[in-house]
């Protein structure tokens, strides 16, 4: 097994430990939650919060808050997150196709580096792998606040609506890990597993991208994990999605651990 505090997170310059990372999202899982108990009772759908008031989840453990949120995602289901999100969906939407349009096909990279002793490399690429084939949506969901939706599609591709970086708005698009066209993230020899795909609207527009990378070193997982976007993107929105890299994959890594420790 492995010691979730000996995971470190590298954000430009600066080394972050676990207790970090997980303040970050101590944040954003109070900010989602606010979402929800606003939007639910507008939907006349207040009930699915049950007895347990925003106020008192904010005082509660970070792993109360997760399941609380989980439990809240599970509940709306598919129908009732795009009811849920409408407005702000398809205002992202609009914004996203403005963003690749004056981008001109120029692109920034959000860049976050994370070192997880004690995990094999292909072991955890094949687990992420493996969490889009069988559509484990409980585990791609609860791994940050952010994540609203993330299923598997019949046709192989990603189905995701989240909150990317610092915007204000969710947002919903398709990740296809078969095509990396265009993907332009710089492919690191020293990097030997690779994770990467498109990011692209329902009628085909490209809006992104992914390569994530993972190599063993000295007894730990490194990954380089890179999220491509249109080069109109606020810098703001691109440092936050530092934090949602650290944040999705140091959980999803916690949680591969039985299967891909090194050990076990």
């Amino acid at each position: 097994m492995i010691d979730p505090n000996d995971i470190r997170a590298t954000i430009g310059q600066r080394v972050l430990t676990r207790d970090h990372v997980l303040q970050w999202e101590s944040r954003r899982a109070d900010t989602v939650l606010a979402k929800f108990a606003a939007r639910l009772g507008a939907l006349g759908a207040g009930e699915i919060l049950h007895d347990l008031s925003i106020r008192e989840l904010r005082g509660a453990p970070l792993e109360a808050r997760r399941s609380a949120l989980l439990s809240l995602k599970t509940q709306l289901g598919h129908a009732g997150t795009y009811a849920m999100l409408k407005r702000e969906l398809a205002i992202s939407e609009r914004i996203a196709r403005l963003a690749v349009a004056t981008s001109r096909g120029r692109v920034k990279y959000s860049v976050t580096h994370l070192r997880v002793p004690g995990l094999s490399a292909q072991r955890f690429a094949d687990w992420f792998d493996n969490l889009v084939v069988i559509d484990d949506e409980a585990e791609m969901n609860s791994a940050c606040p952010d994540h609203y939706l993330l299923r598997g599609l019949p046709d192989g591709r990603q189905e995701v609506v989240e909150t990317t970086g610092g915007s204000p708005a969710a947002t919903r698009f398709l990740v296809d890990y078969q095509r990396t066209d265009t993907v332009s993230v710089p492919v690191d020899p020293t990097y030997p597993v690779q994770i990467a795909g498109t990011a692209l609207l329902d009628d085909g527009l490209v809006i992104g991208g992914v390569r994530h990378q993972f190599r063993d070193r000295d007894g730990a997982l490194e990954a380089l994990l890179t999220a491509q976007f249109p080069s109109a993107v606020p810098a703001r929105n691109i440092h936050q999605h530092q934090w949602h890299l650290a944040c999705e994959f140091s959980n999803w890594m916690i949680a591969s651990a039985p299967y891909a420790a090194t050990t076990r």
